[in-house]
């Protein structure tokens, strides 16, 4: 027996919201991998919704995440000092030492000669190509999840067309 109409849509639209789930997770893995969190609250921050338009006929997910998720993934340089408690915190994690041969005797000044580094040159990229890490795992996961987005919608389709035809009979 056919699903109504409206079960066919809300199972294709808790189908189509859980690849947002999957993308906020792809995001905070890729973070702690490449090693990028000192305090946590940019990983903290990302979320991913989705949002339909059902007059529009579109579906689309929205991702949010604290502005130095931005910073961090276009290079981009911070127009202001970057926070010297999350650099502190990094060069603890990294177990970095200051250097008294190049000058750097304590840990406050290797704090702010890399703070003074990222105003100066922004965050370093992963890659060599001049992309971000957001912009990685966005096309990772687009190639990963094209087959299923077309089977969940073939699925739908065919639900609908079955639903259409089975009403059709009963007239």
């Amino acid at each position: 027996m056919a699903s109504s109409k409206k079960e066919t849509r809300d199972k294709l639209k808790r189908r189509m919201s859980s690849y947002g789930g999957a993308l906020t997770k792809k995001l905070k893995e890729t973070l702690r991998r490449r090693g990028n969190i000192a305090f946590g609250n940019l990983e903290k921050s990302i979320k991913t919704r989705s949002k339909w338009n059902y007059e529009k006929g579109n579906f689309r997910l929205l991702t949010q995440m604290n502005l130095y998720g931005s910073f961090l993934n276009k290079n981009k340089h911070p127009k202001t000092m970057p926070n010297l408690d999350a650099i502190r915190a990094w060069i603890d994690k990294k177990g970095i030492k200051p250097n008294a041969r190049e000058g750097i005797k304590t840990k406050e000044q290797l704090t702010f000669v890399i703070a003074k580094a990222i105003q100066k040159n922004g965050f370093a990229t992963y890659n060599k190509h001049g992309i971000g890490w957001i912009d990685v795992v966005i096309q990772e996961e687009i190639k990963r999840l094209k087959g299923r987005v077309k089977k969940d919608l073939r699925d739908a389709v065919r639900s609908l067309t079955i639903e259409t035809l089975d009403f059709n009979r009963k007239k």
